[in-house]
């Protein structure tokens, strides 16, 4: 009996835990985005979840966690609440909110970071069409119990909620600038940027509703897939209402801006809403909405000194410097003081130094509280920081490629460089020796020039690519052509297959257009011809050959070598010499004549006896040509 009461109370403890888990009691806020990804019809939904990591519990394989890998987001189209799909988003990230007072954040024991669920889906624009649009939820279940401007907070569910029009019309819905870590000292003035951006340059309008608390509970947490009946509001305690959800001398409330600010005076943990409405052309196409929740406190009234920031160890409210540096901007630093960097309202992480490097252009301040008291903090004024004009640096050349053999000038700036500025060239990153507005190159390559401001080291740069030509072109030294003939020249031309234009001159024999590649001539005389080749760039290669007409060899058919004075030898006429070898044969086969070149005719012997009358073969090897092969006739 006592052992099944032990289980009984075992199991009761587990399933309380396991339920304790799976509540969200660490969310204190958040909000959804969409934005169109990729192809028409696909999107991209991101949930943001602001958490308290006090209540945070990452799973591990031996604890059950509250962060949850995943979220189900569903979306209704307006018109009638009907449930079109769902989207699967999954966690990707966190980062920590810093807190500008670190001494309060921390005996506070404030400690919120931003979390990241990202999920993507295809919207038929053939289904999504409805012109009053759509809407995506999430709800989770439940709220931090010390929620002190609700009835019953951690009862309660919360509902991210997000519009989007029909998907013909293209749209990014507004997303809300990261918070800061922040907390409202009672008593006075507080202010918080809680505007958003629109990619679409959309009109934005701000305002401040009731949160949802949705249809989840402690016993059933998470959002259901159904016919949407629309999401229950929170109720607000006693003497709050939407008009002061934080009460004080000033409430609550957000200007036309996204600024929040407040006077409050009473303390304690308040939550609402902000809605940002989105017009087009003054009609209404998206709503998001922001839940959060802000701590109000008992500051000491303790303030230290406002801080002041300087540069170059001077005041200042304004500051430029060039873009391709980097400024240190410094404020008066002590062990008993914290820091806390803005730009442009917005705490930049890890900045809590007493310097800061600017890289980028804005509106910088520092936040000065104590390190070991909670009380409150100073603000510094707004340093605006600014890019100087930029140095002007342009590059120009009068052709973009080298031509074979050929300049081309590079000039700065059109040749007019002021004095005071500094000019430096470098060729494929090494520095060159010349520092003039005009360089003239003969190598390809990449070239930078950079023109620097000698007072305040500010400069401009430009590059440019300089490409070359490499054409070459090859014709022989010289061709001989017979008479009566012709010939083909086929240049030798790199680089191959180019688109290349080419012209033969002089026109004098030739035989083919002028215009192609090979040409074939039939010169009446010795000519030089000239092939010139011209590039899609402009660049021009030539080269020549020499085509000499060679007359024909005049061999005859008969010979008597009877020393009668008339036609007594084998005489070939050759005016060009053009005979490189003569070989005679008997009727055997055998060599009875042979002559390098063909000085001295054949006179009809052979070892200096006379030959009988008969045919004689021959072979005639001559330039230019073929061997010939006839017979000659030798007649007594």
């Amino acid at each position: 009996m006592i052992r099944n009461l032990y289980c009984f109370l075992l199991l009761l403890l587990l399933t309380w835990f396991a339920g304790t888990n799976a509540m969200a009691n660490h969310i204190v806020g958040g909000e959804l985005q969409m934005k169109p990804s990729g192809a028409a019809g696909n999107f991209e939904v991101t949930l943001i979840q602001i958490w308290d990591q006090n209540n945070l519990v990452v799973s591990t394989p031996n604890v059950t966690g509250n962060r949850d890998p995943e979220a189900t987001l569903y979306i209704y189209r307006k018109k009638d609440d009907r449930m079109m799909g769902e989207i699967q988003a999954a966690y990707v990230s966190v980062k920590t909110i810093p807190y500008q007072n670190k001494a309060c954040a921390s005996i506070r024991s404030l400690n919120t970071s931003m979390g990241t669920y990202r999920g993507n889906i295809f919207l038929d624009p053939g289904k999504y069409n409805d012109p009053e649009g759509y809407y995506i939820i999430w709800e989770r279940c439940c709220r931090n119990d010390d929620i002190n401007n609700i009835v019953s907070p951690g009862d309660n569910g919360m509902v991210f909620y997000l519009e989007f029009p029909p998907v013909t019309v293209s749209n990014s819905s507004p997303e809300f600038l990261p918070p800061n870590g922040q907390y409202i000292c009672s008593k006075r003035p507080f202010s918080m940027n809680m505007s958003a951006t629109d990619k679409d340059g959309d009109e934005l309008r701000y305002s401040l509703v009731t949160p949802y608390r949705g249809n989840t509970t402690p016993d059933d947490p998470y959002g259901a897939a159904n016919v949407s009946n629309g999401y229950p509001l929170v109720t607000w305690s006693r003497g709050i209402s939407l008009s002061n959800i934080i009460p004080g001398s000033s409430p609550l409330s957000v200007s036309n801006s996204g600024m929040l600010t407040v006077n409050a005076n009473k303390l304690g943990l308040y939550v609402f809403t902000i809605q940002c409405e989105e017009y087009r052309n003054g009609r209404k196409i998206g709503v998001v909405r922001r839940d959060f929740q802000l701590l109000v406190i008992d500051c000491n009234d303790e303030t230290p000194e406002k801080p002041v920031i300087l540069y170059d160890s001077k005041p200042v409210t304004e500051v430029e410097f060039c873009p391709d540096r980097s400024i240190e901007l410094s404020t008066a630093s002590s062990q008993g003081w914290a820091y806390q960097w803005q730009q442009n309202g917005l705490n930049i992480p890890g900045a809590v130094d007493a310097s800061i490097v600017v890289k980028d252009s804005g509106s910088y301040s520092v936040i000065k509280s104590f390190v070991g008291k909670c009380s409150r903090d100073t603000a510094s004024e707004t340093v605006h920081a600014r890019f100087t004009e930029p140095i002007l640096a342009v590059i120009t050349s009068d052709n973009p490629v080298l031509c074979p053999g050929g300049v081309v000038n590079l000039t700065a700036n059109g040749g007019n460089v002021a004095n005071d500025l500094e000019i430096e060239w470098k060729k494929d990153n090494a520095i060159l020796a010349h520092s003039g507005p005009v360089l003239s190159i003969r190598d390809a390559g990449t070239y930078l020039l950079k023109i620097t401001n000698t007072a305040d080291g500010c400069t401009g740069t430009d590059t440019t690519n300089i490409s070359k030509d490499d054409i070459n072109v090859v014709l022989p030294e010289k061709t001989g052509v017979i008479t009566g003939a012709s010939v083909k020249l086929v240049p030798a031309i790199s680089p191959p297959n180019a688109n290349f234009v080419y012209s033969w001159s002089p026109p004098e024999g030739l035989v083919s257009d002028s215009k192609v590649k090979d040409a074939v001539i039939a010169p009446q005389s010795d000519t030089q011809y000239i092939l010139s080749v011209t590039s899609e760039n402009g660049c021009v290669a030539e080269d020549s050959t020499l085509v000499f007409v060679i007359e024909k060899i005049h061999i005859p058919t008969t010979f008597s070598p009877n020393n009668d004075g008339h036609n007594d030898t084998f005489k070939i006429i050759d005016t060009k010499n053009r005979i490189e070898e003569v070989s005679i044969f008997n009727r055997w086969g055998e060599v009875i004549f042979h002559s390098k070149g063909y000085a001295e005719p054949w006179n009809g012997t052979f070892q200096n006896k006379p030959l009988p009358a008969g045919s004689y073969p021959y072979i005639i090897k001559a330039q230019l040509q073929q061997p010939v092969e006839g017979s000659i006739l030798l007649l007594k």
